[in-house]
């Protein structure tokens, strides 16, 4: 039986900043603490039960049958992430919204409850939360393959010890991918399930609404296209390097740096409300030559041409976005690092690959060619401007109710209609990575998204005659 409840410890909520208070928050929620009113005092008090440091309680452990070593959190979730599940789409949030996730499904196999009655409902974090949590998972993973590089290195040995060294490797590649690695890392961090996965879907849900504002913060945008691994586990290593440099150059530490923004005084620069971020720490031209110098021309006195086209073709980038005192948001100078390097490093994975050079910087600006009004409701919608997630999600409903679908159940339209999100999401995804890579032109780049616009209706109206078979004919199976 239990001892007595005698606190020693009290822990004053008002006294705490914001962050601290969210933290005891989820301890307080995931310990499924009581609450109750002190009348005399106008207080709402909770008890909870912490083990001091080094107390343990002993329980009977049964004895375990030597089956092999057991599993690491991360190798669960990579066996997760190999399992087909079906995702919905969507989630309710906090304050009464749809969250619409189809583009971060990879992240989000990881933390879907096998328990249906377990419902999360993410809820949107300020800018700084974000940030410093951004910020620290770079830090870790930064930390992680610097440590892993130079490890291994040895081909020698026997037939046995090579294939287990080649077993490991396939293990670390699986368990490397972003998504796998931030809910790894947030396990360790939190160590309780409920807080993990509730944080995740915090950090994706809030960095979705962040990404799509007016004046988004660069850092944002990259972070989710890690999240979507648009970006891989190359860029993704490169752009930490970059991130170290700048961090170096600045002598300035980004996470610290967005401790607590809300602190700053009026007038100093800063905004207000949820999203109030810090001052921008900016990078002179000489700051930014000297980055890319140590990223690009590795051999002093034998610089490869093309370590020198990669260079130059960096800092055209860079003079475009100086402003007039001849400075760079240092955000903005690594967005731009990644997105160079994503478009100009080798996109095959042979042996002594060369990197394909970069076009040189244009003398004058190109003419801009004038955009085509595709009669299309999908790409009039997209191309207008509005929110691709929206438009998709509306001309799915339009597609199933048009007369291919007319005969279908409403439990299989129900299906139909998730299969059609994700493949439509899909298509879209893969004509946008591969138009910003290859093509030459906006026109060509809309091209690219309308033919995979165009095979999704072939597509569907092939999905819908399925359907129809699968529906006269449930055992016959297909």
């Amino acid at each position: 039986p239990e001892a007595p409840f005698s606190p020693t410890h009290v822990v004053v909520m008002s006294e705490l900043s914001q962050a601290e208070k969210e933290t005891y928050f989820d301890l307080l929620i995931a310990a499924e603490a009581q609450f109750h009113q002190d009348h005399e005092n106008n207080t709402v008090l909770a008890d909870m039960r912490i083990l001091g440091p080094g107390v343990k309680i002993e329980v009977p452990v049964e004895e375990k049958k030597e089956d092999g070593p057991r599993l690491t959190t991360a190798e669960k979730l990579a066996i997760k992430a190999a399992t087909p599940q079906k995702l919905s789409g969507s989630i309710d949030t906090a304050a009464g919204g749809i969250f619409h996730y189809q583009r971060y499904a990879n992240i989000v196999k990881l933390i879907m409850p096998k328990n249906k009655s377990t419902a999360y409902k993410p809820k949107r974090r300020s800018l700084a939360w974000v940030m410093r949590l951004i910020h620290e998972i770079y830090d870790v993973r930064y930390a992680k393959d610097t440590g892993d590089i130079g490890e291994d290195e040895f081909e020698d040995g026997s037939e046995e010890e090579m294939a287990k060294k080649r077993e490991r490797e396939e293990m670390q590649r699986q368990t490397n991918v972003f998504p796998i690695f931030i809910v790894d890392l947030l396990s360790k961090k939190f160590g309780l399930k409920s807080i993990v996965e509730q944080t995740v879907w915090d950090l994706i849900y809030s960095c979705d609404d962040l990404r799509a504002k007016d004046d988004p913060v660069p850092d944002i945008e990259v972070f989710c296209r890690f999240l979507e691994e648009y970006y891989d586990s190359d860029e993704l290593l490169y752009y930490c390097y970059v991130r170290s440099l700048t961090q170096s150059v600045l002598n300035a530490n980004f996470k610290t740096h967005w401790a607590d923004p809300g602190k700053a005084k009026d007038g100093a620069g800063y905004s207000a409300g949820i999203d109030r971020k810090p001052l921008e720490l900016m990078l002179n031209r000489r700051e930014c030559n000297y980055i890319a110098q140590t990223i690009f021309i590795r051999n002093r006195g034998e610089e490869i041409e093309q370590e020198k086209e990669m260079f130059n073709d960096f800092m055209h980038y860079i003079d475009n976005s100086l402003n007039d005192q001849g400075e760079v948001d240092s955000c903005e100078f690594m967005r731009i690092a990644v997105e160079r390097y994503f478009i100009t490093r080798p996109q095959n994975e042979g042996e002594d690959a060369p990197a394909p050079l970069p076009p040189a910087p244009p003398e004058q600006p190109a003419e801009e060619e004038p955009t085509v009004d595709y009669d299309h409701p999908l790409l009039k919608a997209i191309f207008s401007g509005q929110s691709v997630e929206t438009a998709e999600a509306e001309y799915v409903d339009e597609v199933v109710a048009r007369p291919d679908f007319a005969d279908l159940t409403s439990e299989v339209l129900v299906v139909v209609k998730e299969d059609l999100c994700e493949e439509l999401t899909q298509r879209l995804h893969e004509a946008e990575k591969w138009g910003t890579v290859n093509a030459k032109s906006e026109r060509e780049f809309q091209d690219t998204i309308a033919n995979a616009v165009y095979e999704f209706d072939g597509m569907a109206k092939l999905v819908a005659e399925h359907a129809k078979g699968l529906q006269a004919n449930p055992s016959g199976g297909a």
